[in-house]
């Protein structure tokens, strides 16, 4: 008896390669494909017309020396950002039309949240986004001292009040000498006019010397409409595409490996005994 023993061939790198140099046609075609694609992408979704840019305004001031701490938040500077002094000075600088420009500015800010968010829309916004960072960081720093009289307001309304009353309580007193109610609210009012006038000097010393700069945390930039860059956008054709093809090639190969060893012919096994009679041979 003879033992046959066939060679089977191991799938490898080699076969593998073979396989691909076959079907090299499919990942030319899959490339071409995606890449097609990709152009189409591209040409289908429009460019954005929105640039965006973000801003921290950081404030160095001495403490008041009584009362509070009181200092421009960053919503107060988002009203600076679009008020109509800014806004116009943007658009003495772009050249657009101050009515125009207006509605096309957003400033943002959140609360627990020192950053704030700007937003120009339409034509031109990315060129604009520069400008208005520029009129911004200037407007931040020269109107921060307006600011901090602004939010520190109602403390000299109050020195104002308490200045009127103890006015009038004085001319009570004038009028009435020995009236012991007129004495008693004229000492009130004494105290509250030296309280409120401490409070208003204190934040007058704050304003006046505080300074404010302006730093940009995210620069203006045009937001992506989820197709990315135009080579972004090729690079990743490129790279699915001949990835699908390579895949594609090896199914395909080993599809026409497994019909060809169905076809194969099997040799039949011969049953019967190997010695047999005479009679039988």
């Amino acid at each position: 008896m003879r033992n046959t023993v066939r060679a089977t061939n191991s799938p490898g790198l080699a076969a593998d390669l073979s396989a691909i140099r076959r079907y090299v046609w499919l990942p030319v075609l899959a490339v071409i494909v995606a890449v097609g694609a990709a152009l189409v992408a591209g040409v289908l979704t429009p460019s954005s017309s929105e640039a965006r840019f973000r801003m921290n305004v950081v404030v160095d001031a001495l403490p008041p020396l009584f009362g509070p701490p009181a200092l421009p938040s960053p919503f107060d500077y988002a009203r600076l950002a679009t008020s109509d002094d800014v806004v116009r000075e943007v658009a003495n600088q772009s050249g657009v039309p101050f009515e125009q420009l207006k509605p096309r500015l957003s400033a943002q800010a959140q609360v627990q949240r020192a950053d704030i968010d700007f937003r120009v829309k339409d034509a031109g916004a990315r060129g604009i986004a520069h400008t208005w960072l520029e009129a911004f960081e200037v407007a931040a720093a020269d109107q921060s001292a307006a600011l901090e009289r602004s939010v520190t307001q109602n403390y000299r309304v109050q020195l104002d009040t308490a200045r009127s009353e103890l006015e009038r309580d004085s001319a009570a007193v004038t009028a009435a000498p020995n009236d012991l109610v007129a004495q008693q609210a004229l000492a009130a009012s004494q105290e509250n006019y030296v309280t409120a006038a401490k409070l208003a000097q204190s934040y007058e010393i704050v304003a006046n010397t505080m300074k404010a700069d302006a730093i940009t945390t995210i620069a203006p930039y045009t937001p992506s409409r989820g197709t990315g860059s135009t080579a972004g956008r090729l690079g990743a054709a490129v790279a699915v595409g001949l990835l699908a093809g390579i895949i594609g090639a090896l199914l395909l190969n080993y599809v026409s490996t497994m019909r060809t060893a169905g076809r194969e012919a099997v040799e039949p096994i011969d049953a019967r005994p190997a010695f047999r009679k005479r009679s039988e041979r």
